[in-house]
């Protein structure tokens, strides 16, 4: 007997004495591990022998053989748990198999698996030629299988019938799921190994189908592995040249969707790298509602309410008639949903309540930024790994938020914004507002330093948003975030200072709503403006108050020339000339003095607040 272990798993490996009419080998693996787990292992046979197989489901098949490789297999294994499973040699080999001459299995992967309702992976097998080709084996009861005289004395089950294909064409042992239902797409990593086969095992389990793309070697554990698991393998497209990773995640999905369209799916769930335990019901309400392509929905771990995974908040103001709808269809998509009831003297946190969130009332009303740095110190307080904020209205779609939050993962972005304007976006912007915030978009990057296009920020303005827990963090003690409506713009502010990166999705604002705003748009965004041109008067000084101080005394120097070449010219002096001179210079030295002085005030450490 030869045998191969690990801490939780051992195989052994034997020549079964009875009940075959050839010669056999009996693999048997047992587990003594507290959890499910699976198991890959792979064996050679002994030199100069080959693998008999049978072809054909006829009452006496032909018989076949498979020479040189080995057998590989996966299997899965529940606490405790024993498995044998058996193959026969050819009969016509010379002498009988000694156990001296058995090489030894390998022990390829051992996995944690989670117990339930899908975690058993059904008992595979293939042959795998020494050109690296390969052939689906199927594993049979003993009481079928041709060469077993005793099936009483085969405990599990031997390797049977089998066909050959191609490694690019042949499908795979496992029964592959219906078209029907929409495929999974996942980009495999070796750092999240895993939680990749988990993805494989329990997505064949709820009736779906598994395309995998890779980063990097195609021939890679993880790939192999997830192959054999039951994925269906897809390359990606060759990065051009330049190419950023966040391009080359795109077309990573690209290249997995139209896999899926090709073999007929209605559409793709996509994980995120780190693979967490898909939420099946509610990722199908997601496809119901978004269509082709969705981003998984994470299972909500009811222990995780101290520490959530994914937090919705929603400063609400007087939002009784809409705030339930929108708490019941957040709820889907995250582990806690968090209201905080701005003082508007209504049944809005009673509704919320009822509608599962976790509420939090202001005695009076603090306004719009207010009850986002109220969400913010709640999510910290937990610990949220992710924050979503959208509105009370009805105007987001909470079904975007697993949108948000996977493009933080695969973007490894710290903001990540519901952007109107993208393509995908269905938003219908009335003209005026649209004119308006074009206008805020462009004062608010330049006034953060943003001057190419190219990194710009697009919605500055949109409230749904998607934070990391270090981003929270910062904005909890922010001093500068106001209370009112401009409270978006200092987020960015006070984030960009600390060169958190941002990146932005689209998504669909509805603005065909009644009572969606308690605020005008000409009021509010000359709010913005202002607010936009004090930040600036605070952080570039110079910029604002300096340049036209420059400026004017600039020209107050031109005027000044020109008055002396009239002077020199005909010996009148201007008194229009002379004034003006006057005038512009000084106005632009106390400019600019001025201007010194903010600056002074802003970064001189005798100036600022105590921590």
């Amino acid at each position: 007997m030869t045998a191969a272990s690990d801490d939780a798993v051992v195989v052994e490996k034997s020549v079964v004495s009875g009940g075959f009419v050839r010669p056999a080998i009996k693999i048997e693996l047992r587990s003594s591990a507290d959890t499910p787990v699976v198991v890959r292992f792979a064996d050679r046979i002994p030199g100069g022998r080959y693998v008999a197989t049978t072809e054909g489901d006829a009452p006496e098949p032909a018989w076949g053989r498979l020479a040189g490789g080995r057998l590989e297999s996966t299997v899965s294994l529940g606490p405790g748990e024993s498995l044998a499973v058996h193959y026969l040699l050819d009969a016509d080999a010379a002498g009988p198999v000694s156990a001296d001459e058995l090489p030894a299995p390998e022990l390829l992967h051992v996995g944690a698996l989670e117990r339930d309702a899908g975690w058993r992976v059904d008992p595979a097998i293939r042959w795998r030629s020494p050109d690296g080709g390969w052939v689906p084996l199927t594993l049979v009861d003993p009481s079928t299988q041709a060469g077993v005289t005793d099936p009483d004395a085969v405990p599990g089950p031997v390797v049977g019938s089998w066909a050959a294909h191609e490694r690019a064409a042949g499908p795979s042992v496992f029964h592959r799921p219906t078209a029907g239902s929409p495929a999974v797409g996942v980009v495999a990593t070796d750092a999240y190994a895993d939680a990749v086969y988990r993805t494989v095992v329990r997505a064949r389990a709820h009736g779906f189908e598994t395309y995998v793309t890779y980063v990097g070697d195609p021939d890679a554990e993880v790939v192999r592995f997830a192959e054999q698991l039951g994925a269906a393998v897809v390359r990606p497209p060759d990065a051009a040249v330049g190419e950023s990773d966040a391009e080359r995640e795109r077309a990573r999905r690209r290249a997995l969707s139209a896999a899926a369209r090709a073999n007929g799916h209605p559409g793709i769930v996509f994980q995120p790298r780190s693979c967490p335990r898909i939420d099946y019901g509610r990722t199908l309400d997601a496809f119901a509602n978004d269509g082709w392509e969705v981003d998984a929905v994470p299972e909500s771990d009811p222990q995780r309410v101290d520490h959530p995974n994914v937090l919705v908040g929603i400063p609400a103001y007087r939002a009784e008639a809409t705030i339930g709808d929108v708490v019941r269809e957040a709820r889907r998509y995250a582990d806690m949903v968090l209201v905080v009831e701005d003082g508007g003297g209504d049944r809005t946190a009673e509704v919320a309540r009822d509608a599962g969130a976790v509420v939090v009332e202001h005695a009076r009303n603090k306004g719009y930024g207010g009850a986002l740095k109220t969400i913010f110190r709640e999510a910290a307080a937990r610990g949220a790994d992710y924050t979503v904020t959208l509105d009370a209205d009805g105007q987001h779609d909470p079904s975007d938020v697993p949108r948000l939050v996977a493009a933080q993962r695969t973007e490894r972005a710290d903001v990540v914004i519901g952007n109107r304007y993208m393509a995908g976006s269905e938003t219908h912007l009335p003209a005026v507002r649209a004119v308006g915030l074009g206008v805020v978009n462009l004062l608010t990057n330049l006034s953060m330093g943003r001057f190419l296009p190219q990194d710009w920020i697009h919605d500055t303005q949109s409230g749904y948003r998607a934070y990391t827990l270090e981003a929270v963090h910062v904005l909890e003690g922010a001093r500068d975030v106001g209370n009112g409506m401009w409270a978006s713009t200092d987020i960015l502010y006070a984030l960009d200072r600390e060169d958190f990166a941002f990146a932005e999705v689209p998504t669909t604002i509805r603005y065909d709503l009644e009572g969606t705003s308690t605020e005008g748009a000409l009021e509010h965004g000359l709010g913005l403006v202002r607010n936009i041109v004090g930040v600036v008067e605070h952080t570039h000084p110079m910029v604002l108050v300096g340049l036209p101080g420059a400026m004017s005394v600039l020209l107050g120097s031109l005027l000044g020339v020109g008055a002396l070449q009239r002077f020199l010219a005909t010996g009148l002096v201007s008194v229009g000339f002379t004034i003006a001179t006057a005038g512009f210079t000084v106005a632009g030295v106390l400019l600019l003095f001025t201007a010194v002085l903010i600056r002074t005030i802003n970064t001189h450490p005798y100036f600022r607040p105590p921590e």
